[in-house]
């Protein structure tokens, strides 16, 4: 496998030749869509190699999902093996797929997983410019967030993030309209699989509801054309039976499983409480901030900022180009509103919130290039100068082009009490952690033994805090973890307080834990519970 240092100029030399060609290809109509896409993903591949590499936990997102992977591999019942908290079940039985294939679950498996996902929409997102705004356009706006995605080195945007799912499902809904309102194909296929899309996106994120329900509207919307031209109501019956497929398949199976209480105490009531955020009239000044913490989104706005300024001019000034249809703009308009929506309504500052951005920004600038297509090259080469200053500033001052050294870090690393644990677990075993340190699970390949790996939901005071601690308790006895870890301290997320946030601060599980289990000892502030009969 590949192995990246500091600072290999040779790799990233080849990286900026290779974007300087894929501008080219951008502007020069006489190569085919399919070269530039495919010069495009090559290049987007490449610049993402040394992150996928280094096999190390950059978000804690990434280790809480790659966890839930590992357990849904041997027990695939959602909601009974495994909850994401915020995260839906879609994320995670994503990262499956590569153990399916043979491959360990890791950072790099589930970077790789994301990295198609960004490729996905892309791909999805050119198609949908082309079909709206012609070819030409696609080629040119494109270039600017396949440039930012492909040479950023902020983690928020190169990990894999619970984001980049439910993006390409945005994504393929988006494509799906641009055919639909172009009458491009079957309008009953196009807007049954629109309706499928939109409706599986809250099992990937219920974030992303907005911006899926104003696609799916929008999709009505052209349902409801056809009934009024042609008295045709099967479009509109094709979109609701697509919207409704997922969550009808979803809610049998936790009728099935006997999970479906779980499903609406613990994902739906248990996330309206964590999306408190602020009120309506917040949403500016807490997306401001987000977006001020982000220097490389910044720029990526900063180079799509002219043609989206005439986009709002032509939208609400002259709402058509030609013959274009004024459900286009608006809907554009209302993905933009509702994306950062999403990315404020929690009330938390995390950057990756702002991949639900990338796509109405660009589909915004799109509609705004056309009078101005003529200085479009501008628009990427602001993009490139940014990076290519970037690191050639850190490359004088600091010998270094790679914020993701891999050399030594190909393979997962191993925490002390991950060492010393492993000399009483055997694969497959269950483990319990109770703090918030999730690549513990990663890093010893063992199953989380209950269904949140992270215990912060049964430690911090919430209206349903008795319900997480009943839970927990109920999920140590089903699966007898032969493992117990109290990572409370200073390698535990948000918890770190032994005293008040310990074991001990839970009665029933020491009490537990004391009549099962035996302490070996404190290993880098993690101490190690082990069951009676593994010693």
């Amino acid at each position: 496998m590949l192995t990246f240092d500091n600072s290999p100029p040779v790799y990233w030399f080849i990286g900026y030749v290779l974007a300087a060609f894929v501008v080219f290809l951008g502007f020069y109509k006489s190569i085919s869509t399919k070269i530039y896409l495919i010069s495009a993903i090559i290049l987007l591949i490449f610049m993402r190699l040394p992150v996928i590499v280094f096999n190390r936990e950059l978000n804690p997102d990434e280790s809480q999902m790659l966890s839930h992977a590992i357990t849904l591999f041997k027990d695939p019942i959602y909601w009974r093996s495994v909850d994401g908290t915020t995260i839906g079940p879609l994320d995670n039985y994503l990262l499956v797929i590569p153990r399916l294939l043979g491959f360990e679950i890791n950072y790099t498996s589930g970077r790789i997983m994301g990295l198609i996902c960004a490729a996905g929409a892309l791909v999805m997102l050119f198609y949908a410019l082309k079909n709206w705004f012609g070819a030409s356009v696609a080629r040119k706006i494109s270039l600017v967030p396949l440039l930012f995605l492909a040479f950023t080195q902020e983690i928020d945007f190169v990990h894999y993030s619970s984001e980049q799912l439910p993006v390409l499902l945005l994504s393929v809904c988006v494509w799906l309209l641009s055919r639909a309102t172009q009458g491009l194909g079957n309008e009953k296929i196009n807007l049954y699989f629109l309706g499928l899309a939109a409706g599986a996106v809250p099992f990937a994120k219920l974030q992303a509801v907005p911006q899926a329900l104003v696609l799916a509207a929008a999709g009505l919307w052209v349902g409801y054309q056809c009934f009024k031209t042609k008295k045709e109501f099967k479009p509109v019956l094709f979109l609701l039976l697509g919207g409704l497929t997922f969550p009808i398949l979803t809610l049998i199976c936790t009728l099935i499983f006997n999970v479906f209480s779980d499903l609406i105490f613990f994902y739906i009531l248990g996330n309206v409480i964590y999306a408190g955020g602020k009120g309506f009239l917040d949403i500016p000044s807490q997306f401001i901030t987000i977006f001020r913490l982000s220097a490389d989104f910044q720029i990526f706005t900063l180079a799509l900022i002219l043609p989206i300024c005439i986009a709002f001019y032509q939208i609400f000034r002259r709402p058509s180009i030609g013959k274009m249809k004024p459900i286009i703009p608006v809907s554009i308009l209302l993905l933009l509103f509702s994306s950062i929506y999403a990315v404020t309504k929690s009330g938390n500052d995390f950057i990756h919130y702002l991949n639900f951005c990338i796509i109405p920004c660009t589909l915004l600038a799109g509609y705004g290039l056309s009078k101005i297509e003529k200085w479009s090259v501008a628009f990427p080469v602001i993009v490139l100068l940014w990076f290519a200053s970037n690191d050639a500033y850190h490359y004088v001052k600091e010998r270094r082009l790679n914020a993701f050294n891999s050399v030594n870090a190909r393979t997962l690393a191993q925490s002390p009490v991950v060492i010393a644990l492993k000399k009483y677990s055997k694969p497959d075993d269950y483990m319990a952690v109770w703090g918030w340190q999730c690549a513990y699970y990663v890093e010893a390949q063992l199953l989380q033994a209950t269904a949140e790996n992270h215990s912060e939901r049964s430690i911090f005071l919430h209206p349903m805090q008795d319900k997480y601690k009943s839970r927990y308790m109920a999920d140590m006895e089903r699966t007898r973890p032969a493992i117990v870890l109290d990572a409370v301290g200073k390698n535990s997320m948000w918890v770190q307080n032994k005293k008040a946030q310990g074991i001990e601060s839970y009665p029933a599980l020491l009490e537990y834990v004391k009549a099962n289990y035996k302490l070996i000892g404190d290993f880098d502030d993690t101490r190690l519970y082990v069951r009676n009969d593994r010693l």
